[in-house]
Formats: C-alpha cells, structure tokens, sequence
C-alpha cells in the first residue's frame, strides 16, 4: 500500500515536470498577449512589429528620464521602459537600451555628460512643484533619448510641450505619440537611402534662406532639392514630393501642365498660396498698405482639384503681435508687442496625425479656403483653423499700422474656425482633361486624365513655411521657424512642416501612429486634498487586516484538519 502510494506520488511528479516542459516548449514557439486596456496601450502596431522583426543590426537607445522625478515623469519613464521591453519581444537582441539619471556620478562626470547632451540639443525641462510644505521647488528634467546605430545617433524629445495644455495632458500626449517617435527615429537612423522632395523655383517663390531653417530640419529626412521646371515634362519624376512656398509670379500653362501630370502619376504636392497681395514688410516701409488679389494662374488648378482659395483676408481676436513704438515725437524709441489681428494664430485640428498634439500655428494675411468639386473621390480633412472670433476683409482692403491702437470691437468678429489649410487624399482629375499640350511641351505620352491614389495639402498662407531673417551687417541670422521674437515662443509651424511632408511621402501608414488617443483620467483634486489621509491609512491597515484573516483560516483548516 505504501509503495503504491510512492509510485502515485512519484508518477504525478514526472507529470507535472512534464506539463512544465511542454508548456514551456509552446510558450517560446507560440508568442501572444493579452492587451485589456480599452485603448490597446500595450498593443504595437502592425507595421512597428514587422519593422523589428526586421531588423538586422544592434539599435542602442539611452533614456535620460531617469533619476529623482515626480509621478508624471516617473509614468513617462515607466511607459518608455515598457515600450522599449515590447520592442525587444519582436526584435530580440537587436534592441538594447538603458535608463541614465544625468545627474549620477561624480561633478566632472556630470558636467560632461550635461555637456554631451546639450551639443544634441537636449535642454533641459523646468518643473514646478507644490510641497506639502507649501513652497514651490524648481527640479531640472532631462525628458530625452539619444539612438545609437551604426556610428551615428539621434536624439529624441520624449514630452509633448503643447500651449494651453496642463502639465498632466502634455505628459499624457507624450505617452501617446512614444510609440511614433521611437520608430521614425529607428527608421530614420536604419536608413540608407532617403526620398527626394523638392523646392519649386521660378514664381518668385520664398528663397533658400527664408526656408533654410525648415530645409535643414528636412534634411534629417530627406534630400532635398530645389529648381525650375523647364520643358522637361518628366523632371519631376524623382521626388517623392514637391513644395511650392509663396509663388508671386504667373504659371505658365507648362508649368502648369508638368505639376498636373507630375500629380496625375502619384506625385505629391504641397501648395502654400497668397491669394492676396500683402507683406508686412511693405506694411512697415509707409504705415499703410493695400491689399489687392494675387493672380499666379493657378486658381483654375486647383479649382479642378476640389479646392478654391477666397480673396479674403482673415482677422482673429486670438492673434500674434508686433512691434509697435509708443514713443512721443522727440522722445526715444520705446518698442513694445502689440496684437496684431492680421496675424492669427491658427488650431490645429486634433484629430489629424498631421496636426495631432501640434501648438498654434502663426500665420500672416492668411485667407479661408473651400472644398469644391464634391463629385471628386477625395478623403479630405481641415488641418488649420481661426478661432471662434473670426471675420474676414474682402480685397481690396486698405490695412494701416494705426489699427493696433484701437481695440477690436468682438461683436465684429462674428465667423468661427474658419478652415486655412485642407488635406486631399484620392483621384484627382487632370485640369488638361480635353485639353491641348502647351507647345512647348515635347512628349509622346499621351495626357493621363485621372490620378493614381495620391495626396495634396493646401494652405492658404505662404509664410507659414517662411523662418525669419536678421542682419547683422551683411551676416544673416536665421532664426527657428515658428519663434517669436516679441514673447519668445515658438509656435507649431515647424513641426506643421514636418508632418505635412512626412504625411505626403507615407505610403505605410507610419503617420497613423500619431492619431493615437489614451484617455486621460484625472484624480479629484479636492477629494485627494480631503481623503489623503484616510486612503494613506487605509493602504496601510488594509494589507495586514487581509494576511491577518488569510493567517486565521489557515490556522482554523490546520486544526479541524489534524484534529481528524
């Protein structure tokens, strides 16, 4: 009976090892998990894990976020270290990574690395904090990652920073676009090879040093060129996209004809028009200026493509400044910001990838913008628009300096979100459907009448591309696309250029990784304030009474149990 009972016990033991070898043997062919949060937090995309899987060769990342934080950094941190684990289950050991606290070590090591970091553009983030005390405390967050491939590295800003957010929604934003950043950069940086896009020329388009700062942070990504059209009807081919920044003179109808063909074949276009004749450095120059229609010959074109810019000219409450002297005849210059109506600081729509999580755009005598041509099979989507207290100045329009003196009236302002910049994604029809080639135009192609699938953004302000210049002399100074001199801030303008080419030239679907949205669940501040202590004590009393009763049952089943 006994050694019946010892071959039983030792039978079910071999069964056991047995389950768990099997179990073991499945679990490292047969990968799955279970994600069941209601926005799929813990889920990559499609596209991210085919990507890893793929890759070939050792991708290093080290985190900055780390070291002494608060709870919302501590939840970025956390959320990038749980990304990065994610990634490895498909990339293996190909990824590696580590989390460094910058203010770790000794004085000379810290110095060093600060000044590692700051050479890559890595400042770091002020925060502000409320002690239990009372007294704010001021802590420096470093909120970076550099990826090291190949010899080369890139950094990457891991917080969103959006104005008019509070810190709890930015920090929520950077969890959503995690996922984003981390693979372009790993796309970027794997790279051998880079999409061209291209610079129009020959309308008297913005020139390369009023879009080197955009160029420059293009070039990241890209190859970019810039150059005129010619006859050539196939000089377009190459790129993947072409911008047209502020045209000011005509188009010629080759001009024309190539940009409709280059378009027809899958090329796409970016359009940032004036439809009115104004600058503020004319402005400047007498005080006083009028506006009048910008004819280039494209509203055909465009028309033809579902899209019409009015002749208008928007004002808005929320506004940019400028500067304006408050000096008396006599008395020495005294420059001070004053809101400038014409300048209006445009919302990005949240619901695009292109605009998703984007700060304010400025803009300068933009106009409003209508779709047309509903029969076309257009996706289209407004990525720009005014804010609730709008209106618009029909041209001509007479605009002074004088107008900043004078306080807008709001019952005036009676048009809301006014849409200033749309994207198209579709089949276009040709504007040379049942038409002749220009002459000059030498091709036995015949004219293609109706687009691949392809996309185009339109926006109805060139100077939203446009990066301010200072003179030193005769030295340029280039300042960042989007920074403000007056209230040193930098607006959305440059990230808006990023992800309207990034958007043109994706054809996997890499963009969509920005439309992610996580609920953010915020805690009641007042009960918090209330209750802490009562919760504090709970969390503490609670654990031991729960062991204290698991401790009694056991003890209670041991007794009736040996007492039989």
């Amino acid at each position: 009976m006994l050694k019946s009972k010892k071959t039983q016990h030792i039978s079910q033991l071999i069964l056991v090892i047995g389950a768990a070898i099997v179990i073991n043997m499945i679990a490292i062919n047969w990968f799955f998990r279970v994600d069941l949060t209601s926005e799929k937090r813990y889920t990559l995309a499609d596209n991210t894990k085919y990507f890893l899987e793929d890759l070939e060769e050792v991708v290093y990342v080290k985190v900055y976020l780390h070291g002494d934080l608060n709870v919302g950094f501590k939840n970025l941190s956390r959320a990038t270290n749980e990304l990065l684990d994610e990634f490895r289950v498909y990339a293996g050991s190909n990824i590696e990574y580590s989390f460094i606290d910058p203010m770790e070590g000794s004085k000379k090591e810290q110095k060093e690395r600060l000044s590692e970091m700051e050479s890559l553009g890595m400042a770091p983030q002020q925060v502000f904090e409320a002690g239990e005390d009372g007294r704010n405390t001021r802590t420096l967050v470093y909120p970076f990652a550099v990826v090291y491939y190949n010899g080369k590295q890139l950094p990457i800003n891991l917080l969103e920073n959006v104005q008019g957010f509070s810190g709890s929604e930015n920090l929520n934003k950077s969890l959503e676009t995690l996922e984003y950043k981390f693979v372009d950069a790993f796309r970027r940086i794997t790279s051998d090879e880079k999409m061209r896009i291209a610079f129009l020329e020959g309308h008297d388009e913005l020139d390369e040093l009023d879009v080197l700062d955009i160029t420059d942070q293009l070039s990241q990504n890209y190859e970019v060129d810039r150059g005129v059209l010619g006859d050539d009807p196939n000089i377009l081919s190459p790129y993947k996209a072409v911008i047209i920044a502020k045209p000011q003179e005509r188009f010629s109808e080759s001009d024309k004809y190539i940009l409709d063909q280059y378009l027809m074949n899958g090329g796409r276009i970016m359009w940032l028009v004036d439809a009115v004749n104004i600058t503020v450095d004319s402005l400047r120059k007498s005080g006083e200026a009028v506006g009048i229609l910008s004819d280039i010959n494209i509203s055909d074109q465009l028309f033809k493509y579902g899209v019409r810019i009015n002749p208008v000219i928007v004002q808005d409450i929320q506004a940019g400044m400028i500067p304006v002297s408050i000096a008396k005849p006599g008395q020495q210059p005294s420059i001070v910001p004053a809101p400038w109506l014409y300048s209006p600081l445009l919302i990005p729509q949240p619901n695009h990838s292109i605009t998703r999580n984007l700060n304010v755009v400025t803009s300068e005598f933009v106009s409003t913008i209508d779709t047309v041509n509903n029969d076309l099979d257009l996706e289209r989507s407004v990525l720009l628009r005014s804010s609730r207290y709008s209106k618009v100045d029909q041209v001509p329009v007479y605009i002074t300096l004088a107008l900043v003196n004078q306080k807008p009236d709001r019952r005036e302002f009676t048009q809301s979100f006014l849409p200033t910049a749309i994207a198209q994604k579709g089949v276009f029809k040709s504007i040379f459907e049942n038409r002749l080639k220009p002459n000059n135009i030498n091709s036995d192609v015949p004219i293609l009448t109706s687009s691949k699938p392809t996309k185009m953004i339109v926006v109805a302000d060139g100077d939203i591309i446009k990066n301010k210049v200072r003179f030193k002399g005769t030295n340029p100074k280039v300042l960042p696309l989007g920074f403000d001199e007056m209230t040193n801030t930098t607006f959305g303008n440059k990230d808006f250029i990023v992800n309207a080419v990034n958007y043109l030239c994706d054809d996997e679907g890499w963009m969509n990784l920005r439309s992610r949205s996580y609920t953010l669940r915020m805690l009641d501040k007042s009960k918090v304030s209330e209750q802490s202590f009562y919760w504090k004590l709970f969390n503490l009393i609670a654990p031991i009474f729960f062991l204290a009763i698991i401790a009694s049952l056991v003890f209670y089943y041991r007794k009736i149990n040996y007492k039989k």
